[in-house]
C-alpha cells in the first residue's frame, strides 16, 4: 500500500492506495507548531492495519516537510519520496521559470493529464484559488492564482468591523436583502463568475475548447453552479500516486 500526502497551507490530505484503488483518505489540520512525534501519534491512529510499503509527499509548507516525513518514517518505517523539481513527472512545464511552479499545481496537472491527456483546464479551490491549463500538446502552460474563499472571507470580516463571519452557503438569490445573504452572494458568486470568465478567456486565447475539471476542498460547493465542470475531489492524491509509480518504475 502507498501513502500519498498533499501538505497544504490549511490542511494535509492523505490517501492510502492499493494499486489504483484509493482505499482510504483523511485530512489533518496543517499546524507548523506540531512536532514529528505529534504528527506520528495522529498517523499511527489513522493508519492502523494499513501495511504501508511506500510514501510520497507534496508540500507547499517547506518548514513542515521534514517533520511530516519523519513522522511517516516512525510510523511506517518507509522513507518518503518528496515532490521536487528533480522528480520524474513526464509533464513538460512551459512557463517562464519552471522552478517556480508549486508542487500542488504540478501534482494536479499530472493527475489531470493521466486522466484526459491534453486540452484540460483545472480549477483547484483551496487556501488559494488556482486555475491552470494543460494545452493540446500536453504541456503545462500556466494559469492564475487568486485569493481563496476562506482567505477572502477572513479578510472581509477582519477589515470591516460591522460584518460577521457567515457560513459558506449559496443564498437563494443573487441579490442579497440582508447582510448575511449579501456576503454569501458576493463571496460565492464572485468565485463562479471568476471561474466562468477565466475559462472563457483561456479558451479564446488558446483557440480551442478545454475539458474542465474542478477539485480542492471547496469543489463540491460549486457542483450545481458549474455544470460543465467535472468534480474530481481527490485529483491531487491521484496525481501523487501516479508520480510515485513512475519514479518507482524508472529507478
Amino acid at each position: 500500500m502507498i501513502l500519498v500526502c498533499d501538505l497544504g497551507n490549511t490542511m494535509i490530505k492523505f490517501g492510502v492506495y492499493d494499486g489504483d484503488n484509493l482505499l482510504n483518505n483523511f485530512s489533518l489540520k496543517t499546524d507548523k507548531n506540531k512536532s514529528s512525534d505529534e504528527y506520528g501519534v495522529l498517523l499511527y491512529t489513522l493508519l492502523k492495519n494499513c501495511p504501508i510499503d511506500g510514501a510520497i509527499i507534496s508540500s507547499v509548507v517547506p518548514s513542515l516537510t521534514k517533520s511530516l516525513s519523519e513522522a511517516i518514517k516512525k510510523v511506517t518505517d518507509v522513507n518518503s519520496l518528496i515532490v521536487s523539481k528533480n522528480i520524474k513527472t513526464k509533464m513538460p512545464i512551459k512557463i517562464d521559470n519552471p522552478n517556480e511552479l508549486g508542487s500542488d499545481m504540478l501534482i494536479g496537472a499530472v493527475g489531470a493529464s493521466k486522466l484526459y491527456k491534453n486540452s484540460i483546464l483545472v480549477v483547484d479551490l483551496g487556501t488559494a484559488s488556482k486555475i491552470y491549463v494543460i494545452d493540446k500538446n500536453s504541456n503545462f502552460i500556466g494559469g492564475i492564482i487568486s485569493s481563496g474563499l476562506m482567505t477572502s472571507l477572513k479578510a472581509l470580516v477582519n477589515s470591516t468591523s460591522l460584518l460577521l463571519e457567515v457560513p459558506l452557503v449559496f443564498p437563494k438569490k443573487v441579490i442579497g436583502k440582508n447582510t448575511k445573504d449579501c456576503i454569501q452572494s458576493g463571496l460565492l458568486n464572485s468565485v463562479v463568475f471568476e471561474i466562468l470568465g477565466f475559462s472563457k478567456d483561456f479558451e479564446n486565447e488558446l483557440g480551442y475548447p478545454l475539458k474542465k475539471i474542478i477539485t480542492g476542498g471547496f469543489c463540491r460547493l460549486f457542483k450545481e453552479k458549474l455544470i460543465d465542470f467535472e468534480v474530481i475531489e481527490n485529483l491531487n492524491l491521484f496525481g501523487l500516486k501516479e508520480i510515485y509509480r513512475m519514479n518507482q518504475y524508472e529507478k
